[in-house]
């Protein structure tokens, strides 16, 4: 297992129990996730599959959204308590005076990449040729949706210069691709190294790589995390750790 798998099981586990501090407020905690086959989210299932939550007293129900803008509007709206989502939400989220809390950091790296079909890409020269282009995101309003914003607005396109078509993080997404129902797309592992291998598309945006986060952002960006509504973190300080250096 890797070291950043075991940081960021650790840091899950942790950051959800604090038992030695007290008590657990809330022993049931549902959280919202936005594709759980990602690789995205590994240090999550992996948590799960182990039994580490159960082992510290939690029952975890864990759901599974086609992404992360759909995973976050599960908890604004109540059914859920906690989204394992992209950190960028948490920044986003506070123009529209809704504060949440990142606690616990499962990547360094945001992991998204933006390719274009095989058949476009010897045509494909800038981010200015996303232009009218069918894009492929896990949902709108996602984490790889923001991605292609980024490519557009760096380029002087505006975001709606593209067509935005959610596809999922899992074999629809691969499926839209091939079928040639999208021309390019913005998504997770182990998504785009599938198409990859398959020489189905060729990558022009890559924050997989801490070179290629700083091309596409300007400087790094956390990955997925876990976040909660500000009020749940200050109710439940044992559930929810909000310190994970211990």
């Amino acid at each position: 297992m890797s070291n950043w798998i075991r940081f960021a099981l650790g840091a899950i586990v942790f950051a959800l129990t604090a038992q030695a501090q007290g008590a657990l407020e809330k022993t049931k905690v549902h959280i919202a996730v936005g594709g759980k086959a990602a690789f995205y989210y590994l240090p999550l299932t992996i948590a799960e599959q182990l039994g580490y939550f159960k082992d510290e007293g939690l029952d975890v129900t864990i759901s599974d959204f086609a992404g992360g803008s759909t995973a976050l509007r599960a908890v604004v709206g109540g059914s859920a308590d906690v989204v394992s989502g992209a950190y960028e939400h948490t920044i986003s989220l506070q123009s529209k005076k809704q504060f949440f809390q990142a606690f616990v950091q499962q990547g360094r790296l945001p992991q998204i990449s933006l390719g274009v079909a095989a058949a476009r890409a010897a045509s494909y020269k800038s981010p200015k040729d996303l232009k009218g282009m069918k894009i492929g995101v896990s949902a709108p309003g996602s984490s790889t949706n923001n991605l292609v914003k980024q490519m557009l607005v760096k380029e002087g396109l505006k975001p709606t210069d593209a067509a935005i078509v959610g596809v999922g993080t899992g074999s629809g997404a691969i499926a839209a691709m091939k079928s040639g129902q999208i021309d390019a797309i913005s998504n997770v592992d182990p998504v785009m190294t599938k198409l990859e291998q398959d020489g189905a598309i060729k990558i022009i945006a890559d924050t997989r790589t801490y070179k290629g986060t700083i091309a596409v952002w300007g400087a790094p960006l956390p990955a997925g995390c876990l976040y909660a509504p500000i009020e749940f973190v200050r109710k439940n300080p044992n559930s929810i750790s909000t310190s994970i250096g211990h």
